[in-house]
């Protein structure tokens, strides 16, 4: 055990859990904060409220307003950590700015991975910047694996084709520099305008190919059907959101939707020849694939 652990062991003998709770912040917080994981791992043996919240003084001299001991964890893409908070019970969705968004915005796949195992939620927002889909999906545009990872584990993907200018005409794109597009992402409610930024539409085409695998019947308005024709070979990703969609695919569809999303981990325990589970869980993206096995 390290110096700093002993002479915090000796403390929590003298100190009363009441006093510290009346502070506004708990010793938790500080050890998060400070990346001192054998600290935080005795002060959690000690039966420290690994829920705590900062006091709302304390949290607002934060700019995102934190006020959990596992959004530090997570902020510092402290890996060890977040899996003591995690594995000691701490609710990954206490934070307004959930931590998830904080690790998918980090694209660390392994954070991402233990929140949502740990039920985060996958559909969080960013309350003060409302959009018209998940902020997971705006934030992890330019993380393909981690987009579809998310997607795998019950993003909301529909969401992203609602579009309130449908085929119309859409107002004029802004023109902004990479430096400004987060703020400018902030500022835009629709999926088709967030994707038109200059540093995300280089991907517009992958992301909508990985969208298009997790909805039924979609339109795409007139804004995302422009982006696929700037590319020839994004031709067969417009093709593929052309109605009607496959059997296969809308019935995988509704068999996830029964399921939940909640219990999508569930599939793999399910009475099923092993190919079909792969198809379901889309490890096999395409009816082409799923014949192949």
């Amino acid at each position: 055990m390290s110096w700093p652990s002993i002479i915090v062991s000796l403390l929590i003998k003298a100190t009363r859990k009441s006093s510290v709770k009346r502070s506004g912040v708990s010793p938790l917080h500080l050890a998060a904060e400070f990346n001192w994981d054998k600290v935080l791992e005795v002060l959690i043996e000690a039966g420290y409220d690994v829920n705590a919240m900062l006091s709302e003084d304390r949290s607002m001299m934060y700019e995102d307003h934190r006020s959990t001991t596992l959004y530090f964890a997570v902020a510092n893409g402290n890996v060890d950590a977040t899996t003591m908070l995690l594995e000691a019970g701490a609710n990954p969705n206490l934070d307004t700015f959930n931590p998830l968004l904080v690790a998918v915005r980090q694209g660390s796949i392994e954070l991402v991975t233990l929140l949502v195992e740990h039920m985060a939620n996958v559909n969080a927002y960013v309350p003060t910047h409302p959009t018209s889909f998940p902020a997971t999906v705006m934030f992890s545009m330019k993380y393909l694996s981690m987009l579809k990872y998310l997607m795998d584990n019950g993003c909301d993907a529909l969401s992203c084709f609602s579009c309130t200018y449908s085929s119309g005409t859409h107002p004029p794109l802004q023109e902004t520099s990479e430096r400004d597009d987060l703020r400018h992402l902030l500022k835009c409610p629709w999926f088709c305008e967030i994707i038109s930024t200059r540093a995300i539409s280089r991907w517009a085409g992958p992301i909508i190919d990985v969208l298009l695998d997790y909805v039924g019947q979609v339109k795409l308005c007139s804004r995302l059907t422009e982006h696929l024709d700037s590319f020839k070979d994004w031709e067969v990703i417009k093709e593929k959101a052309t109605p009607p969609r496959r059997l296969m695919q809308l019935c995988r569809l509704k068999i996830r939707q029964q399921v939940g999303i909640h219990r999508l981990r569930c599939i793999n325990k399910l009475p099923l020849p092993p190919r079909l589970i792969k198809y379901l869980n889309h490890e096999a993206r395409n009816q082409e694939e799923f014949c192949e096995y």
